[in-house]
């Protein structure tokens, strides 16, 4: 992969990860027992994507 590449996913990752943190944010703030589903169902999935997109694109590389 080209340092271009890797920038982008790496980019990509950082998203995945600060829009699960907001959705627990806002969950956080919401007094409704959806709110706890919103955030296993929709924060929780996202942060890990996130975090495993980033540790994907570190580790993959193309052999020439």
């Amino acid at each position: 992969m080209t340092p271009v590449v890797i920038q982008r996913n790496i980019r990509w990752s950082g998203r995945l990860i600060v829009i699960g943190l907001v959705v627990q944010m806002l969950s956080l703030l919401w007094t409704h027992p959806l709110a706890f589903v919103c955030f296993l169902l929709i924060g929780c999935p996202l942060v890990g994507a996130g975090i495993l997109f980033f540790l994907y694109s570190l580790v993959s590389h193309e052999h020439a």
